[in-house]
């Protein structure tokens, strides 16, 4: 019941000391992670930045799509069997920026950046910070639009991250599969701001 109060007052304080010229940008990052589409986005820059070539930067991307779908699934599920009523239904004094009909916990759009992040961070793992940064700016932003509560959120990163990890061990398995197969699979080596593809 303590854990449940911190996080009521926390989504009541964070829909209720916005800043102005926040509320629009808030939104937008939740248009642009819909369904995961901001990662995909950077699963294709990724893979021409490192030099991929057609094939793997596809395959990144049809595996980060996957990933972000998977876990925007997840969610959905659990959405169903937890229920639980969204802040601006419980709390009248939150002026939601979007209104959603879904039930609240856990949180979708923090599963599918957490998923991407994950993902996308062990491929330019000198990309982390970024990729990172954005997980979480869109994970709070759904705090701050008066959509969800703290703890939506933090489930949904953890569901993303635990996705993101399954992807991670689809690239590992890959690169096992070519060892045995004899060809020679992309490797990740940093240079610069990102990291480049090799070949052992």
């Amino acid at each position: 019941m303590l854990l449940q109060s911190i996080d009521d007052r926390a989504a009541v304080w964070a829909a209720t000391h916005r800043i102005g010229a926040l509320n629009d940008p808030s939104v937008w990052l939740g248009y642009v992670d819909k369904l995961g589409a901001v990662w995909v986005l950077l699963a294709v820059a990724v893979g021409v930045a490192l030099r991929f070539g057609l094939a793997r930067t596809f395959g990144l991307t049809l595996l980060t799509a996957a990933a972000t779908f998977a876990a925007d699934s997840i969610c959905f599920g659990l959405k169903d069997i937890v229920d639980r009523t969204r802040p601006f239904v419980a709390h009248p004094q939150i002026d939601p920026l979007y209104v959603v009909h879904s039930s609240s916990f856990p949180a979708g759009h923090a599963a599918t950046a957490f998923a991407g992040a994950t993902l996308l961070s062990y491929i330019a793992p000198k990309a982390m910070p970024g990729f990172a940064a954005l997980a979480v700016l869109i994970a709070y932003s759904r705090v701050y639009v008066g959509v969800h509560y703290p703890g939506d959120v933090i489930a949904g990163a953890i569901v993303g991250v635990a996705v993101g990890i399954i992807a991670i061990g689809v690239v590992a398995f890959a690169q096992r599969l070519s060892d045995k197969t004899g060809k020679a699979p992309v490797r990740v080596r940093s240079v610069g701001g990102l990291s480049s593809a090799s070949r052992r």
